[in-house]
């Protein structure tokens, strides 16, 4: 480390950074989709959204048996996508460390607090207190799902961990050393779990957002965290994809669950009286 930094410098550019965005979305008219409807969402922190975690936790974990063929389709992707970027994860790694400046190492200070629990509790935490104060339930909901999302990445991250048991790139072993079921830390490269908190919580503002603007803050940020995972020797390549497809996929599933309005795309109810006759055809979006 160099001398001359300032250690508390970068929490503090970070800490600004995402007060910034949450004091700037309750401002917006359209930052987040909350008007006119009572969503099918808990949007307060209470029993009801415990039970509304607990019951989408066990949809997710139960989805794969549901996949249909689209489904099944994306997934040989991702594994095909995943095998081949695993035989070229020395490659890419000692590429992208020859490549480091002393500006990216200087920017790894605050780019790693977008994926750290810790700092996205937080968000999440200020973004909800956000919901109560300028009384917002959209920034409420938005926040409650990106928990729901972090919990049930971060759940599925320390399983597979711990199950896969893949030495970490600082751990001093190839790429391809795997030691199951140990519980040191330095074998727990794969999947990475900063880069799937980050995008858990990006996808589920993206998901919630309508405006673009908020979209690509989140998922660059995001990717950052991704690819500042491999910079900072901490994860091989694979293991950043990986985790990255598992938060957008739980944040996507998690999302779909709980849209607002109707879970059917139409609705359509009759009234009949002797003197009226009418069908009505309510659509929600």
């Amino acid at each position: 480390m160099d001398p001359r930094a300032k250690p508390g410098a970068p929490a503090a550019v970070a800490a600004a950074l995402l007060a910034a965005f949450f004091l700037w979305t309750p401002f917006q008219a359209s930052a987040f989709r909350q008007e006119g409807q009572s969503p099918p969402t808990a949007d307060r922190l209470n029993g009801a959204y415990v039970k509304q975690l607990g019951r989408d936790f066990v949809d997710v974990i139960s989805s794969p048996a549901k996949w249909g063929t689209g489904d099944l389709l994306k997934f040989a992707a991702f594994i095909g996508t995943g095998a081949l970027l695993y035989g070229f994860d020395k490659d890419i790694y000692d590429w992208v460390q020859r490549n480091k400046s002393r500006t990216s190492v200087d920017a790894s200070a605050v780019i790693s607090k977008f994926g750290n629990g810790g700092y996205l509790t937080a968000f999440m935490a200020a973004l909800y207190a956000g919901g109560e104060i300028f009384d917002r339930p959209g920034l409420r909901r938005t926040a409650l799902l990106s928990l729901e999302s972090f919990l049930t990445t971060s759940a599925l991250v320390l399983c597979l961990k711990a199950g896969v048991g893949r030495a970490r790139p600082n751990a001093g072993e190839s790429s391809r050393s795997f030691h199951p079921f140990s519980i040191k830390s330095g074998y727990t490269s794969f999947p990475s779990g900063d880069a799937a908190g980050a995008f858990a919580v990006a996808t589920t503002i993206a998901e919630e957002s309508p405006d673009t603007v908020v979209d690509v803050l989140a998922y660059g940020l995001a990717g950052l965290v991704a690819v500042y995972r491999v910079h900072d020797r901490k994860h091989w390549p694979s293991d950043v994809l990986a985790g990255s497809a598992l938060g957008f996929f739980v944040a996507k599933k998690i999302s779909s669950l709980n849209r607002n309005g109707s879970s059917a795309a139409y609705q359509v109810s009759f009234q009949l009286t002797p003197s009226l006759q009418s069908v009505t055809l309510m659509v929600f979006f």
